[in-house]
């Protein structure tokens, strides 16, 4: 249990060192909002083409947790890169490179917790609460430091935290690797799909819910930035929602046996329709950071029932090709409107505009997800045969 801790601490930290600043660097190099769009935009598709493949790894080829090791230190090499003093289509090639990597080590992380834990309902949200921590403390650190040096001590930083991980993964317990019903085209991930069909109406309000998150982490830096901050705001706005989630994480926990999934989930999309609207409307770094209370909340609540909902629709064999479809429909689906639309949207007609479109669309995803996940006492699955 505490080496899960420090593995999830570990994981806020690398997160804080380099996601936070992803776009105010890619302006400093020249890019406007349109170009950072479409180029999270195609992070975001080379997500979801390598998620299912590092899920297919984890639960079947190489287990969780080695898959674990090497999606972490490729994303170090491919972060090592992208700092270079490069033309910008190689850039753009090693910041596509690093989300290949890089997107795995949540959900692998996700899979060998809630698989490790006694009780996952009552205490991943306890133990996803210390990424959260780790993110809050580090984003202030690094924010200053940024803010003094620039970013060109940003690769270092990620490879020490990369390696930690690496050495914390290798010492996680894992269950046994899954045995397929059929080897077929789609590997564990279609598998997943067959045992549990209703699984793909469930993750459309995932991802509604999703875009405006993760256009508020593509575009909300930047319009900081437009307001007259800097990386220390960038870090602080950062650090408040992180913060807020470390409460908020517990508390979703808990609130799941008391009021069910669908209800955690649905009240926290709407918090974020709440946090959009905002950002639709305020005018200064100060009003916007203190919003990230919002925002933090709604975050924890949107993660925690997305992974228990996983957790309780899927035998422990194919969760990191559960939590791996979770992700490439946040990170992947929903990142890439978010994105790639978004900043067509932030360009042509402002924050306002792409933040309200967005708040739309988290409250239709409020809406799909009250129809489609499972509500209080919802059972576990039967044992997959590798069970």
């Amino acid at each position: 249990m505490r080496r899960i801790r420090l593995l999830f601490v570990l994981n806020g930290v690398s997160i804080a060192v380099f996601g936070p600043f992803a776009s105010v660097i890619l302006a400093s190099r020249g890019l406007d909002p349109a170009m950072i769009g479409l180029l999270s935009g195609l992070t975001a598709v080379a997500f979801v083409g390598s998620i299912s493949v590092w899920g297919h790894l984890g639960d079947v080829v190489l287990g969780r947790a080695r898959a674990l090791q090497v999606a972490i230190i490729g994303a170090a090499a491919m972060l090592g890169a992208f700092m270079l003093p490069i033309p910008i289509l190689i850039l753009a090639v090693a910041y596509v490179g690093y989300a290949a990597f890089g997107g795995a080590v949540g959900p692998l992380s996700d899979a060998l917790a809630v698989n490790a834990l006694d009780d996952p309902g009552r205490q991943y949200g306890k133990v996803r609460a210390h990424a959260s921590a780790g993110f809050t403390v580090a984003i202030i650190a690094v924010g200053m430091i940024y803010g003094l040096t620039g970013y060109w001590l940003m690769p270092l930083l990620f490879l020490i935290f990369a390696l930690a991980i690496a050495t914390v993964a290798g010492g996680l317990p894992d269950v046994g690797r899954a045995t397929l019903a059929a080897h077929r085209r789609g590997g564990a991930i279609r598998e997943v799909l067959a045992i549990e069909p209703g699984l793909l109406s469930l993750l459309v309000a995932v991802g509604l819910a999703h875009i405006g998150v993760f256009a508020g982490f593509t575009f909300l830096s930047l319009r900081i930035v437009e307001l007259g901050g800097g990386a220390p705001e960038v870090a602080f706005s950062s650090a408040v929602a992180a913060a807020a989630e470390i409460g908020a994480m517990v508390v979703a926990g808990r609130m799941v046996a008391r009021i069910g999934l669908r209800a955690v989930f649905a009240t926290s999309s709407l918090l974020y329709v709440v946090s959009l609207l905002l950002w639709a409307v305020l005018g200064s770094p100060v009003a916007i950071i203190a919003s990230r209370v919002i925002s933090g909340a709604g975050f924890s609540g949107l993660w925690i029932a997305s992974v228990m909902t996983v957790r309780t629709l899927l035998p422990s064999h194919f969760q990191g090709s559960g939590q791996a479809l979770i992700s490439m429909t946040t990170a992947g689906i929903a990142a890439f409107l978010a994105d790639a639309l978004g900043g067509l949207v932030y360009a042509q007609a402002g924050s306002g505009a792409l933040f309200a479109t967005c708040a739309v669309l988290s409250g239709l995803g409020a809406a799909a997800g009250w129809r489609t996940f499972p509500g209080r006492g919802a059972p576990r699955p039967n044992p997959s045969p590798a069970d």
